[in-house]
Order: C-alpha cells, then structure tokens, then sequence
C-alpha cells in the first residue's frame, strides 16, 4: 500500500471500516465548486498539464479516505484561528512533516514522480458534504496535489480529525464568509485512566449524558449494558428541527463514539475515543463537543465535570 501520512494512532484506519457501520459506500457526494475556483483550478492544471505517456502507470490511492478520530495529529480548532496553522503548500511535504500535522499525504517521489502542489493559498475553508454522516460540514483544507489526471486535497475537520478528498467535492468558502463564521470553539479533553475500556465505558454509562443519549435514540439497553469488543450500532434521531445520527463501536481495539446533529443547518457533534494501551495497562480518553459561538466557558465547565465523574466511575 502506497503510504499517504504517518500516524500513531491505532484508530488511523478507521476510514476502511467506520463509514460500513453506517452505509455500504466511502464514496463522498460532489459539492458544486465555485467559478473563481475552477477558473484557477483549470489556468493552474493547463500549466502544469504531464503528457499522459509521462504519467506514473500505477494508480494511486489518495482522496476519499478520513480519519475522524485522529485527535492526536489532528485536534479540534476553531475557524477563527486559522492564520495560526502551519501548513506545507508551496512544494511536496516531506516524511516527517506528514508526521507533525503540517501535511497529510506524502508522495514518494519513485512512485509518482509528476506528483506536484496545486498552486493555492493554504489553509482554507470548505464546505464538503459527506455521505456517512448526511452532512454538509466544515472542513480545513491544509494540502492540495495533482497527481495523475487528479487533483486530491487533504482536509482536517474542525472537531478533529482528518480526511481528504478530490478537488471537486468541495466547495471553498471566501474571506468573507470565513469572517461571517465567526469564533466556534470545540471543547477538548483527554486524560488517562488506570482502568479498561470496559470499566470507562461503565462509568461513561452511568452518567446523566449517557442516559439521555439512551433515551434520545431509543436504546437503553446499549447504554446501560457491559462493553465488549462485539459491540456497535448505528444511532438516529429525527425531530421537526434537529437530526442527529451517530455510530458506537469497537473498531480496531478501540471505544469510539461519534454523534453529529443538524440543527436547522448548525452542525454540532459529540465524540468520544477510548485508546487501550496494553503496555501501560491503562486507557487514553478522549472527548470533543462543540462548536459553541456562546458560553463555551460554562460548556467547558460542565464537561470537565462529567469527565471527572467518569474518571471516579470508572476507577471504583
């Protein structure tokens, strides 16, 4: 397999697997792109055109693979710091800088040695409509490349995470409607526990969030049972004003619970990853929500209370 970016996470390959919980396809539905960007995209692919006898003959594996629980290279941020990412656009990322976060995929230059940057300004924000979730969300494009007759962009989701995609299926936001979005802070915890991801995942069921959320979906059983490595379901909810859907499962060895609501267009997401590390024989638990444009401070407050009540569940 071609390698696309380095990742300690052992959860990296979730996006072979998860999207199966919740659909039969990875396939993203095309966004229609704006004119100013096809004007520029197709001036800057004309300059740049390989002559097909030139072109690499292996095909590549890049664009329609995400990641969204890769928070340890790929953590929450908000929009409104967007000037403050470093990222890698006016050449070809090396190994190590796909390692760091700065870039997603890395070309080797053996196997595609035509591969080269698409000539735009980076970071930038999109729209993406992704067919797992149902959604048309937000997305920080941090690397394009052309490659073949493709042109492949690498994105990080704003509530963590990563993916990439084919130039086409999204639809890039001007400055303008950037600064229209305003601040949309996440909250982000991670701690690690002494304990297995069958004792946090009985503290996390004994908590008031987890009930409503069995309430909510209609499925009390799966929030009050013991975990075990078998266990995953797809969740929905519908209402006149909010739709929420959402999938828990066990996927490589780990807990992963990742809820998305579409609240009259605002999109709002509750995850949550338990890592086992057999070595130390402890758990990393990580837990994202948000955005919040108001009262973050008290929504910040209100989940470091329900991770210390975890933590006190689970440690019994």
């Amino acid at each position: 397999m071609q390698k696309t970016f380095q990742n300690s996470n052992p959860m990296f390959k979730v996006n072979l697997h998860f999207s199966a919980l919740l659909i039969s396809s990875l396939l993203i539905t095309s966004c229609n792109q704006s004119k100013a960007l096809e004007k520029e995209v197709e001036t800057t692919a004309a300059e740049k055109e390989i002559p097909a006898a030139k072109r690499t003959k292996k095909p590549h594996n890049y664009g329609g693979w995400y990641c969204p629980d890769n928070f340890i290279r790929f953590p929450p941020m908000d929009i409104a710091e967007l000037n403050s990412l470093s990222v890698i656009s006016d050449r070809l990322p090396t190994e190590e800088e796909t390692r760091s976060g700065q870039s997603l995929m890395y070309f080797d230059a053996l196997e595609h040695p035509f591969a080269m940057p698409l000539n735009i300004p980076l970071p930038r924000v999109a729209r993406m409509y992704t067919e797992y979730n149902k959604l048309t969300e937000l997305v920080i494009v941090i690397q394009a490349v052309v490659i073949d007759n493709d042109t492949i962009v690498g994105f990080r989701y704003p509530n963590g995470g990563n993916g990439s995609a084919r130039i086409n299926e999204v639809d890039f936001l001007n400055e303008s409607e950037v600064a229209d979005l305003g601040s949309n802070p996440f909250v982000y915890i991670k701690t690690e526990l002494k304990a297995s991801k069958q004792e946090i995942w009985k503290g996390i069921c004994q908590t008031a969030f987890a009930k409503k959320l069995g309430k909510k979906f209609n499925n009390k059983a799966l929030f009050e049972s013991e975990w075990n490595d078998r266990t995953s379901t797809d969740l929905l909810y519908e209402s006149e004003n909010v739709v929420a859907r959402g999938v828990l499962a066990s996927l490589w060895g780990n807990l992963y619970l990742q809820i998305d609501y579409d609240s009259s267009g605002f999109h709002y997401s509750e995850k949550i990853l338990v890592i086992d590390n057999e070595e130390k024989n402890t758990c990393e638990l990580f837990l994202v929500t948000g955005p919040y444009p108001q009262g973050m401070d008290k929504e910040q407050k209100r989940w470091n209370a329900w991770m210390d009540e975890v933590k006190k569940t689970s440690l019994r």
